[in-house]
């Protein structure tokens, strides 16, 4: 009877250490990084949910340009060995659209990624992930114009808000470490979205 009353009172303390999981390492991210670029970079890996059945519905969808339906969207544009390679826009079910350069079924070269809440990416992509140079433009109004490491705000960048602007900031894996504000009236050259 006592090792059975003992197991009820250790009972909840183990059902605890079941439950309560160590934080993730998106978890972390999410506090890191403004709300407007982890909802970006989810919509971005929506691409990459496996598709059951995709059908062409006009076009060559294997070695030319034609447009193929998916569950999760509409990608129209070229095809070689019935992968998404070379110019072409996918337009997902949400309202968010790709438009620029495949290769081997990923985003890979120039484009732009508009989400439906307006805040829009314009530059490079390396096998399907923001990298090298690119400019974000956030729905709040604020521009990041810069470098990308692994979808990551990574290296020097401007960084402009309504009423001023970082100049020649260093982001190291999406974090701000140094930089020169000025006051935005005095700096002309910020990117026109």
């Amino acid at each position: 009877m006592k090792k059975i009353i003992t197991l009820l009172l250790l009972l909840p303390i183990g059902m605890y250490g079941q439950v309560k999981d160590p934080p993730k390492v998106d978890d972390q991210v999410k506090k890191e990084v403004p709300s407007e670029a982890v909802k970006s970079d989810l919509s971005e890996k929506k691409e990459q949910t496996i598709v059951r059945e995709p059908v062409c519905i006009a076009g060559d969808c294997e070695n030319g340009t034609g447009t193929m339906n998916y569950t999760s969207g509409t990608y129209f544009g070229e095809w070689k060995n019935k992968l998404r390679h070379g110019e072409g826009s996918y337009k997902w079910t949400n309202g968010d659209v790709y438009s620029g350069n495949w290769q081997d079924d990923k985003r890979h070269g120039q484009g732009q990624y508009i989400w439906n809440d307006g805040s829009k990416y314009v530059g490079n992509y390396s096998h399907g992930i923001r990298s090298g140079y690119g400019i974000y433009y956030y729905a709040n109004g604020s521009i990041y114009e810069g470098t990308w490491q692994n979808n990551l705000k990574h290296g020097i960048a401007n960084f402009y808000y309504k009423e001023s602007v970082n100049i020649g900031g260093r982001y190291i894996d999406n974090q701000y470490v140094t930089g020169t504000g000025i006051n935005q009236n005095s700096y002309e050259f910020k990117p026109k979205g």
